[in-house]
């Protein structure tokens, strides 16, 4: 019995050491760029800032993978997140204005950037729109219908990555 109750223990142990939350992204997700986040619920890029830091009124910097239970925008912060409070609008599109726009269920998950938006109050900065594309469910990807992945990254920022980032 004590052999038993033991080896259960062990391993509840053992499972619990390498058990991680996962970041749910789409296959070949492999930049190590940043996520901007404007006003605490604006995704946007380096570009919502400009080249001044006249617009810039806070910045702020999570680096360290954040507990998925307490944070909304945990599948984001793989790279960091980059926190930027600006003294000028942003415009905006929702999720669901989107997935509408691309004639997908309103409550349809989005990608941004290959990462799984988790929490339907995130919106996208429609001047930090580079490129939407509609991914078609497959036997790599396992999705189990059609989603936008929106692309706030260049083209080769997707392939080579961000590098060295400075927000001044």
């Amino acid at each position: 019995m004590n052999r038993i109750i033991t080896t259960i223990i062990f391993a509840f142990i053992f499972s619990n050491i390498y058990s991680q939350d996962r970041y749910v992204k789409l296959p070949k997700t492999k930049s190590n760029c940043p996520t901007f986040i404007i006003e605490k619920d604006i995704i946007a890029n380096k570009n919502i800032i400009g080249t001044t830091k006249e617009f810039i009124a806070q910045v702020s910097v999570l680096k360290d993978k954040p507990n998925r239970k307490e944070h909304k925008f945990f599948n984001l912060t793989e790279n960091g997140i980059i926190f930027v409070s600006l003294k000028k609008e942003t415009a905006f599109k929702t999720q669901s204005e989107l997935n509408e726009f691309f004639g997908i269920e309103k409550n349809n998950g989005v990608y941004v950037n290959g990462y799984l938006i988790e929490n339907s109050d995130y919106k996208i900065a429609t001047e930090c729109i580079l490129e939407i594309e509609l991914v078609e469910p497959d036997s790599e990807n396992k999705l189990e219908r059609k989603v936008i992945n929106v692309w706030t990254l260049t083209k080769e920022q997707r392939i080579n990555g961000c590098g060295r980032q400075s927000v001044n």
